[in-house]
C-alpha cells in the first residue's frame, strides 16, 4: 500500500518542488539582483550540458558578444560560474575585491585522491594558504636564482649547438635543471633524468565528486588508479629532491640552494609538518614551474622563426647593448625591445587560455550584478589578452612593439601578467619565470638564427601555433625549427663560457 501511496503521489511532489524552486529563485532574483546573461538551460539543471568540452574560452568569448557583456553567466545546480571576458571585470572582482574572491572550489579528483591541494595554485584560501604564501616568500629568494639561471641557459646554448635533438626537450631540460638546482642543487646532464622525468609525468585534472566513492576494484574505476599513481608521482616531487639535498648536507657536500638555505636555518624544535610545508613551498617551483615556463619558452621559439622581422630587430638591439659578449642580469631591464618580446609570447599565447576557477566566500554586488557566496569565476585570459581596445589592432599577430612607448621605452601601463592569474591567487614564481624567460630569450637571440623548417621541396613549414580543444598549446609532433649559430664567434662564446664553468 505504501508503495502504491508514494508512487501516485510522486508526480504531484515533484511538480510542487520544482514550483517551490521556481519561486525561491524568482524571489531571490527581485530581492537580491540579477545576475549577468547567459544561456538559457535548462530547468533545475541549468547549463551543465552547455558547458563546452573544446576550445571554452572561443565560446566564451562568442557568448559575450552575442549578449552583449562582459560577464557570462553559467547556471549549475549548485553555485553558478561566471566567466569574466574583460579586463576590467577581472581586475575589479579578482584584484581590487581579492579578499571575498580569493578561494578555490573544492576540486575533489584534484584535493581529496590527488592531495594537489598541497600546491598553492589549488590550495584553499584560509590560514593555511597565507602561510604557505608567507614561507613561499620567506625561503624563494629571486636574486639568490639568478646565477642557476644563467647557467641553464647557457647549458641550454650549448645543447642547441649539438643540434641532435628536437628543441622542446631541450628547452624542458634547461627549465627543469634551473628549478632542481636553484631549489634543491641538484645538477641534471640530460632530460632522462629522473628528476625530470617526475616532473614530466606530473599531471592534474578533476572528476565528478560522486566517483571518488567507487572501489577501485569496480569496471570502469582506472580513473581511480590513475589518480593514486598521480598522488604517488606528486609526493616523490616534493619528497625526492628534498631528500638529495639532506643528504648531501649531511655529507658536507650540499650546493647552495632553497632548500639548503632552509635547512641551514632551521631551528633545532623545528616540527616534521614545518619541514613538509617548506618541502610544499619548493616544490610548488618543481612541478609547476616546469610546465609554464616550457610552454612560453616554445612560443618564443616558434614565433621567431613566423616573424623573422621581429627576431632581427631583436637580435640587432641586443647586440647594441652586448657588444660582443654573452648576456647577464647586469642587462637587465636594459633592452626594452626583449622586454616587449617576453611580454608578447605570454599576451599571444598564454600557458593558460582560461585561470584556475576563484570561489566567492560572500555575497557581493557588482555593477548591478548580485554575486551569491560560492558563485565560480575564472578570468578567460585568451580573450583578455586579445582585446583589441588594449592591445590595439590585430591581436592575433606577435607584435612586441604593442608595449612599448613611442619612444622606445617599456610602456609601465600595459602588461602581460594576466598569463599568471589574478590577485592573491597570482602565480608566485611570476617574477623568477619571467626572468628565466629574459635570460633564456637575450641567450638565444645573441648566438642563434631560428628558421621555419622546409618541406622536401624547399618550401617553409608554417605550422597553426594555437590551442588544442583542452587548452594545451598544439604544434604538429613532427615540427621542428631549425636553430644554428649565427656565426663561429658566437658558437665559440658558448664553448669557451662551458668550459671555464
Amino acid at each position: 500500500m505504501y508503495q502504491i501511496i508514494t508512487t501516485q503521489l510522486w508526480p504531484a511532489v515533484g511538480a510542487s518542488v520544482i514550483a517551490l524552486l521556481f519561486v525561491t529563485r524568482f524571489l531571490v532574483k527581485q530581492t537580491k539582483g540579477s545576475l549577468p546573461p547567459g544561456p538559457r538551460g535548462w530547468p533545475i539543471i541549468g547549463n551543465i550540458f552547455d558547458i563546452p568540452n573544446e576550445y571554452p574560452w572561443k565560446v566564451y568569448r562568442q557568448w559575450g558578444r552575442d549578449f552583449k557583456t562582459d560577464i557570462v553567466t553559467l547556471r549549475l545546480p549548485g553555485p553558478p560560474l561566471l566567466v569574466l571576458n574583460s579586463a576590467k571585470s577581472a581586475e575589479d572582482l579578482l584584484v581590487k575585491r581579492s579578499a571575498i574572491y580569493s578561494d578555490r572550489p573544492r576540486m575533489v579528483m584534484l584535493n581529496d585522491l590527488i592531495h594537489a591541494d598541497r600546491n598553492l595554485a589549488l590550495m584553499p584560501y584560509g590560514e593555511r594558504f597565507k602561510a604557505a604564501r608567507k614561507l613561499f616568500n620567506k625561503h624563494i629568494d629571486v636574486p639568490y636564482a639568478r646565477p642557476q639561471a644563467i647557467v641553464a641557459a647557457r647549458k641550454l646554448l650549448k645543447d642547441l649547438i649539438l643540434g641532435s635533438e628536437h628543441h622542446d626537450p631541450l628547452i624542458r631540460l634547461m627549465t627543469g635543471r634551473f628549478i632542481l638546482n636553484s631549489g634543491y642543487g641538484i645538477d641534471v646532464d640530460s632530460h632522462d633524468d629522473p628528476y625530470i622525468e617526475i616532473s614530466d609525468f606530473y599531471q592534474i585534472l578533476d572528476s565528478f565528486p560522486i566517483l571518488k566513492h567507487w572501489p577501485s576494484s569496480f569496471p570502469g574505476a582506472e580513473f581511480k588508479r590513475f589518480a593514486a599513481q598521480i598522488a604517488k608521482i606528486s609526493d616523490l616531487a616534493r619528497t625526492l629532491p628534498f631528500a638529495f639535498t639532506q643528504d648531501q648536507m649531511a655529507k658536507g657536500t650540499a650546493r647552495p640552494s632553497f632548500a639548503t638555505k632552509f635547512l641551514q636555518s632551521m631551528p633545532e624544535n623545528i616540527t616534521h609538518k614545518e619541514i613538509g610545508e617548506v618541502q610544499d613551498i619548493i616544490g610548488n617551483m618543481y612541478i609547476a614551474g616546469t610546465d609554464t615556463t616550457v610552454l612560453a619558452m616554445r612560443t618564443f621559439v616558434l614565433a621567431m622563426a613566423l616573424y623573422p622581422e621581429v627576431q632581427k630587430k631583436g637580435q640587432q638591439v641586443v647586440d647594441t647593448v652586448l657588444g660582443g659578449r654573452l648576456p647577464d642580469f647586469n642587462d637587465f631591464g636594459k633592452i626594452p625591445y626583449i622586454d616587449a618580446i617576453v611580454n608578447e609570447v605570454l599576451r599571444w599565447r598564454p600557458p593558460l587560455p582560461i585561470s584556475i576557477p576563484h570561489s566567492a566566500t560572500e555575497d557581493d554586488y557588482y555593477e548591478g550584478i548580485f554575486i551569491p557566496k560560492g558563485t565560480m569565476l575564472v578570468a578567460n585570459i585568451c580573450a583578455i589578452l586579445q582585446d583589441e581596445a588594449i592591445y590595439g589592432s590585430d591581436t592575433e599577430r606577435f607584435l612586441p612593439e604593442r608595449f612599448l612607448t613611442d619612444h622606445g621605452e617599456i610602456n609601465k601601463n600595459l602588461s602581460s601578467d594576466a598569463a599568471f592569474g589574478y590577485g592573491r591567487r597570482q602565480c608566485p614564481g611570476k617574477v623568477m619565470a619571467k626572468e628565466l624567460m629574459w635570460i633564456s630569450v637575450v641567450s638565444i637571440l645573441a648566438t642563434f638564427d631560428i628558421y621555419l623548417p622546409m618541406d622536401e621541396h624547399g618550401t617553409p613549414l608554417e605550422p597553426t601555433v594555437d590551442y588544442g580543444p583542452i587548452g594545451n598549446l598544439n604544434y604538429p609532433p613532427f615540427f621542428n625549427c631549425v636553430i644554428v649559430p649565427r656565426s663561429s664567434q658566437a658558437k665559440s662564446w658558448i664553448e669557451d663560457y662551458n668550459e671555464d664553468n
